[in-house]
């Protein structure tokens, strides 16, 4: 009986030790991983601190960047502020405020001519006694301005494709007629405070406007016009084959393909594109060679023939006429009858 007991006892004992073994074969391994990763995070806090501070600011950012870009949006194309901060944001992201033939106009393009515009009117009295309302005033410059940046645009498209630019003396000679005050050159550091005080502009950006923006167009528009071209050589021949300085037979000849005009009496310090500056080179009745003036207006753009009618030590007169560049004006008219041009605020 008592060995029968035994055997059960080493039985018993037996089998215990196998199931200790096979519990502990089994998960010591798991055991072990565990309390080593459990280790590691009293280990290692900084590191999971870190990671998740990295994934919140990447959240958070992105949120207020999303916000962000709501707002502009709205400031932009819905409530159309044209304060300050919003033309710098505008001069730092190029956001388009049309397109023109797939070539995008700039909202800082458009907000620079609007707020030069608006900030001339203020100090214009013959504007003011115009449109003495505000609110139409400053949409006749939204529109103008609008109308001047589409046309930029479809320059700036036209001057990459046919390989055309401004040169940085073309645009200091336009700079150095536009320092001119009363007759009186002001110096570059006086001049840039004056558009700086007066329009909120720096150099760059008056260049950018009112120099570089209106060449490039000129220059465009000659290249494309082969009309212009043509009528421009047969006005030369006619003048030439009949030595006849007669401007009025150019009239009875050409009709209103071209533009007959006097400047009347003006000082010789006149910036007019290089009009008043070639007839200051000639002879009483002598006409000038042919020319393109370096105007601003997009109506002024084409040749010139000038015949200086007086002159004196401070004054002189002369008689132009104008062959005018015409092809561009014709190339946007149908762009917004095809639907080419889209704008993307409602004025």
């Amino acid at each position: 009986m008592k060995n029968k007991i035994k055997q059960l006892v080493k039985k018993e004992q037996s089998s215990d030790n196998s199931q200790l073994a096979k519990i502990t074969n089994n998960t010591l391994e798991s055991e072990r991983k565990e309390i080593l990763n459990n280790g590691r995070k009293f280990k290692y806090p900084v590191q999971y601190s870190k990671k998740k501070l990295v994934i919140n600011t990447i959240i958070i950012a992105t949120i207020v960047i999303t916000l962000g870009l709501i707002a502009l949006w709205h400031q932009l194309y819905v409530a159309q502020n044209t304060n300050d901060l919003v033309y710098r944001i505008t001069t730092v992201l190029p956001l388009p405020v049309a397109n023109v033939d797939g070539q995008n106009a700039l909202y800082s393009d458009y907000l620079a001519d609007y707020r030069a515009n608006m900030a001339l009117s203020e100090n214009k009295k013959e504007t003011l006694e115009l449109i003495k309302d505000k609110n139409k005033r400053s949409e006749v410059y939204k529109r103008q301005a609008m109308d001047n940046t589409v046309r930029n645009a479809y320059a700036i498209k036209l001057a990459r494709e046919n390989g055309i630019s401004v040169s940085t003396q073309e645009i200091d000679e336009v700079i150095k007629k536009q320092r001119i005050v009363s007759g009186v050159e002001i110096s570059e550091s006086a001049f840039n405070k004056i558009i700086k005080d007066n329009y909120g502009f720096s150099s760059s950006e008056w260049r950018r406007i009112f120099a570089e923006l209106p060449l490039l167009q000129q220059k465009v528009s000659e290249k494309i016009d082969s009309n212009a071209l043509n009528l421009k050589n047969e006005v030369a021949s006619f003048l030439a084959s009949n030595n006849n300085n007669d401007f009025s037979k150019i009239v009875d000849k050409f009709g209103d393909k071209v533009e007959v005009g006097a400047s009347g009496n003006i000082k010789i310090s006149n910036f007019d594109g290089g009009l008043t500056k070639t007839a200051l080179t000639l002879k009483n009745g002598e006409v000038s060679k042919v020319f393109v003036a370096k105007r601003n207006s997009k109506d002024a753009y084409g040749y010139y023939f000038v015949k200086l009618v007086s002159k004196n030590d401070k004054e002189l007169s002369y008689e132009y006429i104008k062959v005018k560049f015409t092809e561009f004006d014709n190339r946007i008219t149908q762009f917004e009858k095809s639907g080419k041009i889209s704008k993307y605020i409602k004025i």
